[in-house]
């Protein structure tokens, strides 16, 4: 049961943005890990053994990132070895790791966003602008659709190979990138077509199937406490870390952790609750 889905639209694009501008700006790892957890619990709890092949990308990402910023960025105070006169330092790994779990956050965070929020969410929320919402919807729309597209694609391309993969790669990749867009005009201009005959008008009165109940209230209420706790410790200097030239904690809000961790697990802490009221119900009777 996915209760937090079904929440408010004005819920859900606040809650989104606003773990969006932490993850970005707080740039703690101890906070960073704390969402990576919040949306990894929830993406088990919603798709189950399919994130697997999500956890395993993130963990690849992590490290390509941290290793690379290690090659690439020298500075800190304990060196882990050198090549010729260049050393590689535990601090700009340990920076590279943390810029890895700030990117695959954001890359989990976006696709519950994309999963929570729909189209229809989407003009609800932007109702006062139908053709900036129109526009957002389609384009969130075609994403999963051009990436299935694109596998139809491969899939083609190797039928015509035999079955073998190609030898040339990159010029494949070309190729089915060449197509993929090619569709993807043609899919606008039969979209905007039909659009067209359809008398498709921005302006028109629409019916929505939302209504702004006592939990959602709360739920913003809530949210908008922590969002803005976190950010007045961040400016405030209250959690602080430093990476150069040596990794350690300058300061640190306890309050503003147990806030960001709640805002994190937020999700997941819905749908148990509603779960166990479920139960609660269904003994009873």
């Amino acid at each position: 049961m996915d209760r937090f889905s079904k929440l408010h639209p004005i819920f859900h694009f606040l809650y989104f943005i606003g773990m969006f501008v932490l993850i970005v700006s707080v740039y703690n790892p101890f906070f960073i890990l704390v969402s990576l957890l919040g949306a990894l619990l929830y993406e088990v709890k919603s798709r189950g053994k399919e994130v697997l092949s999500s956890l395993k990308f993130s963990v690849v990402m992590i490290w390509v990132i941290g290793l690379f910023n290690m090659l690439f960025a020298h500075y800190g105070m304990t060196v882990l070895f050198k090549i010729g006169d260049t050393e590689f330092t535990l601090e700009a790994l340990f920076y590279g790791l943390n810029q890895g779990f700030v990117v695959t956050a954001m890359v989990l965070w976006f696709g519950i966003f994309g999963r929570v929020v729909d189209s229809e969410k989407v003009i609800y929320a932007f109702r006062f602008a139908p053709k900036t919402a129109l526009l957002f919807s389609m384009v969130l729309g075609f994403i999963p659709r051009f990436t299935k597209k694109l596998k139809d694609i491969e899939t083609a391309s190797m039928a015509l190979n035999g079955g073998k993969k190609p030898k040339n790669k990159m010029k494949s990749a070309l190729n089915n990138l060449s197509a993929l867009v090619t569709y993807s005009l043609e899919s606008s201009i039969v979209t905007a077509d039909s659009m067209t005959a359809r008398g498709y008008n921005p302006k028109a009165v629409r019916y929505s199937r939302y209504k702004f109940k006592a939990i959602d209230g709360v739920m913003i209420a809530l949210s908008l406490v922590a969002l803005v706790y976190v950010i007045c410790a961040k400016a405030g200097g209250k959690i602080t870390f430093i990476f150069d030239p040596r990794i350690y904690s300058k300061s640190f809000d306890a309050v503003a952790f147990v806030l960001f961790l709640l805002l994190s697990l937020l999700p997941v802490i819905i749908d148990l609750t509603e779960e166990i009221l479920w139960k609660i119900s269904y003994a009873k009777n």
